[in-house]
């Protein structure tokens, strides 16, 4: 029970991340010259880099099985994100970039996972 307690909090650290870091995204968008094409570059990245650190913190509270529960852990993350997302748009598709997503999380996870328990 301890563990998905840990889940729930660690997941919602990561989705207030994910905002924080898309609201980075979208004044650097907005106040520079960055051209349109990057958008999807910052998303990556904000993903990654919000799953990543998530990840490492739920590790660093388990200490044990980091490559498994970080890899789980980016896709729960994944997919909350995805089911978040269609609800929003009306607009349940699968598609190759969802795969990337789905991709990006569980490594990213993976990393953050070994990475906290070894801190």
């Amino acid at each position: 029970m301890e563990k998905v307690k840990h889940f729930i909090i660690n997941l919602l650290i990561a989705y207030i991340l994910t905002i924080i870091f898309l609201c980075l995204s979208a004044t650097i968008f907005a106040y520079t010259n960055i051209d349109d094409r990057h958008l999807q570059t910052f998303v990556f990245g904000t993903i990654l880099l919000s799953n990543l650190i998530s990840s490492t913190l739920l590790s660093r509270k388990i200490k044990e099985k980091g490559l498994i529960f970080g890899g789980s852990f980016g896709l729960i993350y994944c997919i909350i994100l995805y089911f978040i997302t269609s609800l929003a748009f009306n607009n349940f598709a699968f598609s190759n970039t969802l795969l990337i997503y789905l991709a990006i999380c569980a490594i990213s996870g993976i990393i953050g996972g070994v990475i906290g328990v070894n801190l």
